[in-house]
């Protein structure tokens, strides 16, 4: 009995969660964000904006990222670190959020005396670098793209009351197209198998094919890393598909997609940053100082 009680009051919950969940309000706070800047007082800077995943908060902005910033920050770059949800005044959960109030932010950086305001990158880990490319894809003045374990498509919201019915992103207030976890993946969701239910999940060609981010509109290089085995989502195939989709499209920008052999999904956003640093300053820093004198 007591086994019965244990099982069923979360599975009562989540019913009752979805049952109640307004899917046509918008969040509290939408369109809120808690933009960081870290910079030094030089003129001109390439500004770097960054985005966590779905852990939430503003983890380049802590102190335990101290050594990460560094690293840019010591090769002349500005970062800008977006916290965009699970933090007071912000939204609770990741649903849609406004890809236009993150993109008002930088435009608000970028008109800083020490900022090069024609030269943004835009980095993000996991569902932050979903956000990344689907921000750079939309936003012709972004001018490259890092995707850390990262994906080719827009999934849905990570609402237990959504259950699939928002996306993750708004744009011009109105859904960003996504893929939905459909039922036959739950079985691999509750038993600890993310990779396994994504897999499932992208199975719907017609789907995908909607969701599909149109990273051929990024104007300028793209890096991707992902962790071979990653046991979140298939980071790897997701990120071929990237390279894939690019080289379809006759993509005229630097493209390197560095597969981490036998790699998770933390490894590609923790340990990365000097294959990072390296790729922005040969295809980023380079075009940016062309794209300022012209």
């Amino acid at each position: 009995m007591l086994l019965v009680c244990i099982i069923s009051i979360p599975l009562v919950y989540i019913l009752y969660a979805q049952l109640t969940f307004d899917i046509e309000t918008l969040p509290k706070h939408y369109g809120k964000t808690d933009p960081q800047l870290f910079a030094s007082d030089i003129k001109n800077q390439p500004l770097l904006v960054y985005f966590g995943g779905s852990e939430g908060g503003n983890g380049m902005a802590s102190e335990r990222s101290v050594e990460e910033r560094a690293q840019y920050l010591e090769h002349g770059y500005a970062m800008l670190s977006i916290g965009y949800f699970d933090m007071p005044g912000l939204p609770a959960e990741l649903d849609r959020i406004s890809l236009d109030a993150i993109y008002e932010e930088i435009k608000a950086v970028q008109a800083l005396p020490q900022i090069n305001a024609n030269c943004v990158a835009v980095m993000g880990g996991s569902k932050g670098a979903e956000l990344a490319l689907a921000l750079a894809s939309r936003y012709s003045d972004i001018d490259a793209a890092v995707s850390l374990a990262g994906t080719h498509v827009s999934f849905s919201s990570i609402s237990i009351g959504a259950d699939g019915r928002t996306p993750s992103f708004n744009f011009n207030e109105a859904p960003v197209p996504y893929v939905t976890v459909p039922v036959k993946a739950v079985p691999h969701m509750l038993v600890g198998d993310f990779r396994r239910a994504y897999e499932v999940t992208l199975e719907d060609s017609e789907a995908v094919n909607k969701a599909t981010i149109a990273v051929e509109n990024i104007a300028g290089p793209v890096l991707l890393v992902s962790g071979e085995l990653d046991p979140v989502w298939p980071s790897t195939e997701m990120s071929n598909a990237v390279v894939d989709r690019l080289s379809r499209k006759g993509f005229r920008y630097p493209v390197r997609h560095i597969v981490v052999h036998g790699g998770n999904h933390i490894q590609p956003q923790r340990d990365y940053h000097d294959e990072v640093v390296a790729f922005l300053d040969q295809h980023f820093k380079p075009r940016c100082r062309s794209i300022s004198s012209e």
